[in-house]
């Protein structure tokens, strides 16, 4: 149950990953390049690299005005899809914690 909780208040309040520590990937030798520009919701952090299976890859990473990360997308082979939605993991979160709060009440 505390990992839940952690999960809850993570999702909630941390930034998960900063735009500033994505910059750190430009330098590996995967990335072909990572670049920033602003949204009408905030900051994108877009970076091209070689995915093993899934051959080049373009991940957008979508910041709030906070530069708290709210989105992933990943596009490869003219796909474009949801990897990561912050909103959805804490909806998830919270309710993995109602619902273990409820099996320990039943087993007491």
């Amino acid at each position: 149950m505390d990992t839940c909780m952690e999960k809850v208040y993570d999702l909630t309040y941390m930034p998960i990953v900063s735009p500033y520590n994505l910059l750190e990937n430009a330098k590996l030798p995967s990335y072909n390049y990572v670049k920033y520009y602003n949204s009408a919701d905030g900051l994108i952090a877009e970076m091209e690299c070689m995915v093993e299976g899934k051959g080049l890859t373009v991940f957008y990473y979508h910041f709030d005005k906070n530069d708290n990360l709210q989105k992933i997308f990943m596009e490869s082979n003219g796909t474009k899809e949801l990897a990561f939605d912050r909103q959805e993991s804490l909806d998830q979160a919270k309710l993995e914690y109602y619902n273990s709060k409820l099996d320990y009440k039943e087993a007491i």
